[in-house]
Protein backbone atom coordinates (compact mmCIF):
# COMPACT_ATOMS: atom_id res chain seq x y z
CA UNK A 1 0.00 0.00 0.00
CA UNK A 2 2.45 2.61 0.92
CA UNK A 3 4.63 1.49 -2.20
CA UNK A 4 1.62 2.26 -4.29
CA UNK A 5 1.00 5.87 -2.99
CA UNK A 6 4.64 6.17 -3.55
CA UNK A 7 4.34 5.10 -6.86
CA UNK A 8 0.59 7.70 -7.75
CA UNK A 9 2.73 10.42 -5.85
CA UNK A 10 6.09 10.36 -8.04
CA UNK A 11 3.36 10.22 -11.41
CA UNK A 12 1.11 13.18 -10.39
CA UNK A 13 4.59 14.64 -9.64
CA UNK A 14 6.20 14.12 -13.18
CA UNK A 15 2.84 14.99 -15.28
CA UNK A 16 3.09 17.96 -13.70
CA UNK A 17 6.26 18.69 -14.52
CA UNK A 18 5.93 17.73 -18.12
CA UNK A 19 2.96 20.05 -18.74
CA UNK A 20 4.45 23.10 -17.06
CA UNK A 21 6.17 24.26 -19.75
CA UNK A 22 2.45 24.31 -22.22
CA UNK A 23 0.74 26.88 -19.49
CA UNK A 24 3.74 28.44 -19.56
CA UNK A 25 3.77 28.88 -23.36
CA UNK A 26 0.41 29.81 -22.95
CA UNK A 27 0.85 32.19 -20.51
CA UNK A 28 3.43 34.26 -22.82
CA UNK A 29 1.11 33.89 -25.69
CA UNK A 30 -1.49 35.45 -23.49
CA UNK A 31 0.73 38.05 -22.70
CA UNK A 32 1.97 38.96 -25.73
CA UNK A 33 -2.14 39.41 -27.30
CA UNK A 34 -2.76 41.90 -24.85
CA UNK A 35 0.51 43.76 -25.36
CA UNK A 36 -0.18 43.74 -29.13
CA UNK A 37 -3.65 44.94 -28.27
CA UNK A 38 -2.68 47.69 -25.88
CA UNK A 39 -0.54 48.69 -28.44
CA UNK A 40 -3.12 48.80 -31.14
CA UNK A 41 -5.63 50.40 -29.09
CA UNK A 42 -2.38 52.91 -28.02
CA UNK A 43 -2.10 53.65 -31.90
CA UNK A 44 -5.75 53.89 -32.30
CA UNK A 45 -6.28 56.84 -29.63
CA UNK A 46 -2.97 58.35 -30.60
CA UNK A 47 -4.82 58.87 -34.16
CA UNK A 48 -8.13 59.69 -32.94
CA UNK A 49 -6.06 62.76 -30.59
CA UNK A 50 -4.36 64.16 -34.11
CA UNK A 51 -7.81 64.34 -35.99
CA UNK A 52 -9.05 65.75 -32.73
CA UNK A 53 -6.00 68.68 -33.14
CA UNK A 54 -6.01 68.60 -36.80
CA UNK A 55 -9.96 69.76 -36.26
CA UNK A 56 -8.93 72.45 -33.42
CA UNK A 57 -6.89 73.79 -35.89
CA UNK A 58 -8.79 74.02 -38.87
CA UNK A 59 -11.92 75.86 -36.32
CA UNK A 60 -9.13 78.53 -35.28
CA UNK A 61 -8.22 79.25 -38.71
CA UNK A 62 -11.92 79.44 -39.41
CA UNK A 63 -12.17 81.60 -36.55
CA UNK A 64 -9.24 83.74 -37.58
CA UNK A 65 -10.82 84.45 -41.01
CA UNK A 66 -13.93 85.48 -39.46
CA UNK A 67 -12.13 87.81 -37.07
CA UNK A 68 -10.57 89.22 -39.94
CA UNK A 69 -13.51 89.82 -42.17
CA UNK A 70 -15.49 91.26 -38.98
CA UNK A 71 -12.17 93.39 -37.99
CA UNK A 72 -12.53 95.12 -41.51
CA UNK A 73 -16.35 95.38 -41.47
CA UNK A 74 -15.85 97.19 -38.54
CA UNK A 75 -13.71 100.07 -40.04
CA UNK A 76 -15.29 100.10 -42.90
CA UNK A 77 -18.04 101.13 -40.69
CA UNK A 78 -16.10 103.56 -38.96
CA UNK A 79 -15.05 104.90 -42.10
CA UNK A 80 -18.87 105.37 -42.85
CA UNK A 81 -19.53 106.77 -39.88
CA UNK A 82 -16.47 109.84 -39.52
CA UNK A 83 -17.48 110.33 -43.23
CA UNK A 84 -20.87 110.89 -42.38
CA UNK A 85 -19.87 113.31 -39.31
CA UNK A 86 -17.72 115.15 -42.17
CA UNK A 87 -20.70 115.46 -44.60
CA UNK A 88 -23.12 116.83 -41.70
CA UNK A 89 -21.03 119.09 -40.56
CA UNK A 90 -20.29 120.10 -44.26
CA UNK A 91 -23.64 121.08 -44.63
CA UNK A 92 -24.03 122.55 -41.76
CA UNK A 93 -21.40 125.15 -42.49
CA UNK A 94 -22.81 125.84 -45.40
CA UNK A 95 -26.22 126.66 -43.93
CA UNK A 96 -24.72 128.65 -41.39
CA UNK A 97 -22.83 131.00 -44.44
CA UNK A 98 -26.64 130.90 -46.12
CA UNK A 99 -25.61 128.42 -48.84
CA UNK A 100 -28.58 126.52 -50.02
CA UNK A 101 -27.95 123.06 -49.32
CA UNK A 102 -30.05 120.25 -51.45
CA UNK A 103 -32.17 118.19 -48.92
CA UNK A 104 -31.63 120.28 -45.71
CA UNK A 105 -34.42 120.59 -43.49
CA UNK A 106 -36.56 124.48 -43.52
CA UNK A 107 -38.99 123.72 -40.24
CA UNK A 108 -42.25 124.24 -41.61
CA UNK A 109 -44.20 126.30 -39.06
CA UNK A 110 -47.43 125.33 -37.84
CA UNK A 111 -49.94 127.08 -36.81
CA UNK A 112 -49.71 127.88 -32.69
CA UNK A 113 -46.49 125.86 -32.49
CA UNK A 114 -44.05 127.78 -30.43
CA UNK A 115 -41.21 125.52 -31.69
CA UNK A 116 -41.60 126.63 -35.16
CA UNK A 117 -38.41 127.67 -36.92
CA UNK A 118 -38.09 131.80 -38.05
CA UNK A 119 -34.85 131.30 -39.68
CA UNK A 120 -32.90 128.76 -40.82
CA UNK A 121 -30.64 127.80 -37.86
CA UNK A 122 -30.19 128.28 -34.25
CA UNK A 123 -27.43 131.57 -34.11
CA UNK A 124 -27.61 131.91 -37.90
CA UNK A 125 -27.32 135.65 -37.34
CA UNK A 126 -24.96 135.83 -34.49
CA UNK A 127 -21.29 136.21 -35.32
CA UNK A 128 -18.63 134.16 -34.49
CA UNK A 129 -17.14 135.06 -31.41
CA UNK A 130 -12.94 134.92 -30.81
CA UNK A 131 -11.97 131.75 -30.66
CA UNK A 132 -15.44 129.68 -31.31
CA UNK A 133 -14.77 128.30 -34.73
CA UNK A 134 -11.50 127.22 -33.08
CA UNK A 135 -12.82 125.41 -30.02
CA UNK A 136 -15.67 123.60 -31.89
CA UNK A 137 -13.63 122.22 -34.92
CA UNK A 138 -11.29 120.95 -32.21
CA UNK A 139 -14.11 119.05 -30.29
CA UNK A 140 -15.65 117.97 -33.59
CA UNK A 141 -12.46 116.68 -34.89
CA UNK A 142 -12.23 114.34 -31.58
CA UNK A 143 -15.92 113.19 -32.49
CA UNK A 144 -14.99 112.17 -36.43
CA UNK A 145 -12.26 109.94 -34.83
CA UNK A 146 -14.73 108.25 -32.58
CA UNK A 147 -13.08 109.51 -29.18
CA UNK A 148 -16.50 109.46 -27.49
CA UNK A 149 -15.39 110.62 -23.97
CA UNK A 150 -12.72 113.40 -25.18
CA UNK A 151 -15.33 115.03 -27.32
CA UNK A 152 -18.09 115.06 -25.29
CA UNK A 153 -15.96 116.90 -22.60
CA UNK A 154 -14.62 119.19 -25.50
CA UNK A 155 -18.02 120.11 -26.21
CA UNK A 156 -19.17 120.88 -22.80
CA UNK A 157 -16.43 123.21 -22.25
CA UNK A 158 -17.24 124.61 -25.38
CA UNK A 159 -21.13 125.32 -24.48
CA UNK A 160 -19.79 126.68 -21.34
CA UNK A 161 -17.48 129.22 -22.73
CA UNK A 162 -19.85 130.00 -26.01
CA UNK A 163 -23.65 129.45 -24.62
CA UNK A 164 -24.72 131.57 -26.69
CA UNK A 165 -22.44 130.79 -29.63
CA UNK A 166 -23.39 130.08 -33.22
CA UNK A 167 -22.38 126.56 -32.77
CA UNK A 168 -23.96 126.13 -29.40
CA UNK A 169 -26.83 124.10 -30.69
CA UNK A 170 -24.91 121.85 -32.83
CA UNK A 171 -22.33 120.98 -29.82
CA UNK A 172 -25.43 120.16 -27.97
CA UNK A 173 -26.24 117.76 -30.59
CA UNK A 174 -23.37 116.39 -30.45
CA UNK A 175 -23.05 115.51 -27.11
CA UNK A 176 -26.48 114.08 -27.17
CA UNK A 177 -25.18 112.20 -30.48
CA UNK A 178 -21.93 110.89 -28.65
CA UNK A 179 -24.65 109.21 -25.84
CA UNK A 180 -26.45 107.88 -28.25
CA UNK A 181 -23.65 106.36 -29.94
CA UNK A 182 -22.55 104.70 -26.93
CA UNK A 183 -25.89 103.43 -26.34
CA UNK A 184 -25.87 105.34 -23.45
CA UNK A 185 -29.69 106.35 -23.79
CA UNK A 186 -31.13 108.18 -20.47
CA UNK A 187 -27.95 110.75 -20.97
CA UNK A 188 -28.72 111.22 -24.59
CA UNK A 189 -32.40 111.74 -23.78
CA UNK A 190 -31.43 114.67 -21.49
CA UNK A 191 -28.80 116.16 -24.00
CA UNK A 192 -31.13 115.96 -26.85
CA UNK A 193 -33.81 117.44 -24.76
CA UNK A 194 -31.72 120.36 -23.71
CA UNK A 195 -30.82 121.00 -27.52
CA UNK A 196 -35.13 121.25 -27.77
CA UNK A 197 -35.17 123.73 -24.86
CA UNK A 198 -32.05 126.17 -25.18
CA UNK A 199 -32.25 125.75 -29.19
CA UNK A 200 -35.90 125.33 -30.20
CA UNK A 201 -35.10 127.02 -33.78
CA UNK A 202 -32.56 124.10 -34.85
CA UNK A 203 -32.32 122.07 -37.71
CA UNK A 204 -31.59 119.15 -35.73
CA UNK A 205 -34.97 119.53 -33.47
CA UNK A 206 -36.97 116.65 -35.54
CA UNK A 207 -34.16 114.39 -35.53
CA UNK A 208 -33.66 115.05 -31.66
CA UNK A 209 -37.26 114.01 -31.35
CA UNK A 210 -36.86 111.13 -33.47
CA UNK A 211 -33.46 110.09 -31.47
CA UNK A 212 -35.82 110.35 -28.23
CA UNK A 213 -38.07 108.28 -29.34
CA UNK A 214 -35.72 105.85 -30.36
CA UNK A 215 -34.06 105.70 -26.79
CA UNK A 216 -37.30 105.50 -25.19
CA UNK A 217 -38.08 102.55 -27.29
CA UNK A 218 -34.44 100.56 -26.42
CA UNK A 219 -35.17 100.90 -22.91
CA UNK A 220 -38.64 99.52 -22.96
CA UNK A 221 -40.13 102.75 -22.50
CA UNK A 222 -42.98 102.18 -25.93
CA UNK A 223 -45.27 104.67 -23.71
CA UNK A 224 -43.07 107.74 -23.57
CA UNK A 225 -41.34 106.78 -27.03
CA UNK A 226 -45.21 106.72 -28.47
CA UNK A 227 -45.83 110.24 -26.96
CA UNK A 228 -42.44 111.85 -28.37
CA UNK A 229 -42.91 110.11 -31.95
CA UNK A 230 -46.11 111.79 -31.67
CA UNK A 231 -44.68 115.43 -31.29
CA UNK A 232 -42.47 114.82 -33.54
CA UNK A 233 -45.34 114.15 -36.48
CA UNK A 234 -47.27 117.15 -35.38
CA UNK A 235 -44.74 119.37 -35.31
CA UNK A 236 -42.67 118.64 -38.65
CA UNK A 237 -45.23 115.87 -40.21
CA UNK A 238 -43.20 116.83 -43.37
CA UNK A 239 -39.85 115.97 -42.52
CA UNK A 240 -37.91 112.77 -43.53
CA UNK A 241 -37.90 112.16 -39.45
CA UNK A 242 -41.57 111.70 -39.97
CA UNK A 243 -41.25 109.36 -42.36
CA UNK A 244 -38.67 107.21 -40.01
CA UNK A 245 -41.12 108.09 -36.90
CA UNK A 246 -44.47 106.58 -38.39
CA UNK A 247 -42.43 103.47 -38.94
CA UNK A 248 -41.36 103.77 -35.16
CA UNK A 249 -44.46 104.26 -34.57
CA UNK A 250 -46.02 101.30 -36.56
CA UNK A 251 -43.28 99.22 -34.34
CA UNK A 252 -44.47 100.57 -31.17
CA UNK A 253 -48.10 99.24 -31.83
Amino acid sequence: MRLSRRVLSVGLAGMLAAGAPAVWAQDDRTDARLERIERLLESRGLAEMLLQVEALQREVQELRGELEQQTHTLEQLRQRQRDLYLDTDRRLLQLERGQPESGAFAPVPVPGDEHAAASAEEGAQAPPQSGEQEAYQAAFDLLRELRYEQAVQAFTTFLDSYPQGRHAHMAQYWIAEAHYAQRRFPQAIEHYRALLENHPRSPKVPEALLKIGYSYHELGESAEARQVVQTLLQRHPDTTEAGQARTLLEALR
